[in-house]
């Protein structure tokens, strides 16, 4: 057998095969599936759409409530009650309910994921679970849906990059910086598609909880999964947990080839890292926390997936300790599990929170998607923990969310303004730009995945034929589909009516049946909800073209029907409000500067359009073995 990525190895093992080829489709049975909040959604589709009536395996599905713990509206109550109904139905054992904690942490902690494993989650950071050496990837709902009723889905095999760590993080330093550099130097869509996977001895100086960040965070510049080798700090976590041995475990671990063929390689020296701050609204506009200091805090947050565990919170409690937080600034913590909470509370460091002004939350995702527990008002500035500052990503468009490590937000908190813990100490941060270059190429081959699009369609679709409407790079799915909806609004018209709203909020209102989207690279990136797809669709939009289109919500596109297409000299042409039509059998976009070819899906994936989306596809019983 040629030589293999862990991407590779692990899609093999997960559809049957003895091995797999980056670029390949394959058909799937992953070992656990994810969901929570939208799982009552997930459960309208397979039970009204699918006419599915019973899980084919029960025992793989997680089901945790975290996204709104506990509910703060009676919308929000009525869709967990929904949810508690789904799972006594099909006899759910692994359920996890309010108050225990956000999905990732939680799935950690109960010691459902194994090394090998396949694990794909109604939520964009199901990539946490690469750091126990698992393939973890985020899905829609449709497709969530799907997998209750078949057990199977398919799934694009990635290219991979392989990004070897040297060195330890220095004083002050976090997992999380070393994210926020990635992010600055790739940029958000510089894992696109990818499978990331890290190497090198740099990994084993990184303590569990800070691996966790690492394939977490690496969702926000758009890889499909992320990948920590497991090695025996894992194995003795998952032991004390799973019910498996060192040995077992062991066992079902699978590493990457040294020689495989990876698209890029680079070297990161943990050593050269300093601090560092992302800036409104972007992940990938990042830099030192010394070109920062001084910008006035309101809010303070320590939390999420990301970064609510309890080193998290002991390394804000040493900076509180003794201190308190500003008179003009609010402190938000909330544990990533109730277990955090539980140690936290045992070694005294939610005394030592409290005391110094904090509010400690109930565990689950509080205010990071907008929809609960501290959303900033219009023209308040936030600094957080979270994994995005997108506009509008905390509930408030007009607020703006900056980034940064546990220690750099508590020390934030106690001053009122961005700053260094080192100031609470009379010391000066390191200049900026003093540190070396920490990221070093050593191997990087031109990109050779293009996102493919569909020359056919069947017969009688209708053609997209209207106008033009235009945006830039980087359009996320707060913008399209603003999350604090994601649970209150459920019919189509509720959906519609709130498409682009943090975009472009004449959107909605003036669109038009057959109407195309134009976007540039990295369009619909950020979260895996599926209403970033439904709300256009039920606008009457016909096809999205793009320069790019992230992963998930490229999936949702195709899986709902409607055409994502790629085609960059298209996007180069178009102006907003042209005339355009696109003729999906013929592969041509045609605008007022002219035809423009674009090419074709593939085989499984054109089929999946012409039946009419991934539902008709299933229920037509093209998806049986």
């Amino acid at each position: 057998m040629r030589p293999q990525t862990f991407a590779e190895k692990a899609l093999a093992r997960a559809a049957g095969l003895k091995e797999t080829r980056a670029g390949e489709i394959v058909t799937v049975s992953p070992d656990r599936l994810l969901s929570h909040d939208n799982t009552a959604a997930i459960a309208r589709i397979f039970y009204q759409e699918l006419n599915a009536e019973r899980v084919v395996n029960p025992e793989a599905l997680c089901i945790v409530l975290d996204h709104a713990s506990p509910p703060p509206t009676p919308k929000h109550a009525q869709n967990h009650a929904e949810t508690r109904a789904f799972v006594r139905q099909q006899g759910i054992r692994h359920f996890f309910e309010v108050g225990r904690g956000i999905c990732h942490q939680v799935l950690s902690e109960e010691g459902l994921v194994l090394p090998g494993d396949l694990i794909l989650g109604a939520d964009s950071h199901t990539t946490h679970y690469g750091w126990l050496g698992a393939f973890g990837a985020g899905i829609g709902r449709t497709e969530m849906a799907v997998l209750w009723a078949t057990g199977r889905l398919w799934l694009r095999v990635p290219e991979s990059i392989r990004i070897r760590l040297h060195g330890t993080l220095p004083p002050g330093v976090a997992a999380k910086d070393l994210c926020l550099y990635l992010s600055r130097e790739l940029g958000a869509d510089g894992g696109l598609y990818y499978s990331i996977e890290f190497a090198g001895p740099g990994v084993h100086h990184l303590s569990l909880e800070s691996r966790m960040v690492i394939p977490n965070s690496m969702a926000e510049i758009g890889a499909k999964n992320a990948y920590l080798p497991p090695d025996v700090p894992v194995f003795e976590y998952l032991a004390a947990r799973s019910g498996q041995t060192i040995e077992q475990l062991r066992a079902r671990a699978l590493y990457p080839d040294e020689d495989a063929d990876y698209a890029a390689e680079y070297d990161l020296f943990l050593d050269r890292l300093e601090p560092l701050v992302a800036c409104p609204h972007s992940i990938e506009k990042v830099q030192p926390l010394s070109a920062l200091a001084g910008q006035k805090v309101d809010l303070a947050f320590i939390g999420t997936c990301t970064n609510g565990r309890l080193e998290d919170l002991a390394a804000a409690a040493d900076v509180l300790r003794g201190r308190h937080v500003h008179p003009q600034t609010r402190l938000i913590i909330i544990p990533a599990s109730q277990q955090v909470l539980q140690a936290a509370l045992q070694q005294g460091l939610l005394t030592t929170l409290v005391e110094a002004g904090a509010m400690i939350g109930v565990p689950g995702c509080g205010p990071c998607m907008g929809n609960h527990l501290g959303i900033p008002a219009a023209g308040e500035v936030v600094i957080s923990t979270a994994n995005r500052n997108f506009k509008g990503r905390m509930g408030q468009p007009e607020a703006e969310i900056y980034l940064a490590s546990p220690a750099v937000v508590a020390a934030s908190a106690v001053l009122g303004r961005i700053a260094s813990p080192l100031e609470l100490e009379g010391k000066a941060p390191p200049a900026q730009g003093a540190t070396e270059p920490a990221l070093g190429t050593v191997r990087q081959s031109e990109r050779h995945f293009t996102t493919p699009t569909s020359r056919r369609q069947v017969a009688g679709t209708p053609q997209p034929h209207g106008r033009v409407w235009k945006y830039g790079d980087n359009v996320n799915t707060d913008q399209i589909f603003p999350g604090k909806y994601t649970y209150t609004a459920n019919t189509p018209e509720e959906i519609a009516a709130h498409a682009l709203e943090d975009l472009d909020p004449a959107f909605a209102g003036a669109v038009q049946a057959g109407d195309v989207i134009v976007g540039g690279v990295n369009f619909g990136c950020g979260s895996s909800r599926e209403q970033a797809v439904t709300c256009l669709k039920y606008k009457g939009v016909r096809a999205i073209v793009a320069r790019s289109f992230a992963r998930i919500f490229y999936r949702n596109a195709l899986n709902q029907g409607l055409a994502a297409i790629v085609c960059p000299e298209a996007v180069d042409a178009a102006r907003n409000g042209d005339a355009v039509e696109i003729d999906l059998a013929a592969g041509v976009i045609r605008l007022p500067a002219g035809d423009f070819a674009f090419p074709p899906f593939p085989e499984h994936v054109r089929a999946i359009l012409e039946a009419g989306g991934l539902v008709a596809f299933v229920k037509a019983g093209m998806f049986q073995k």
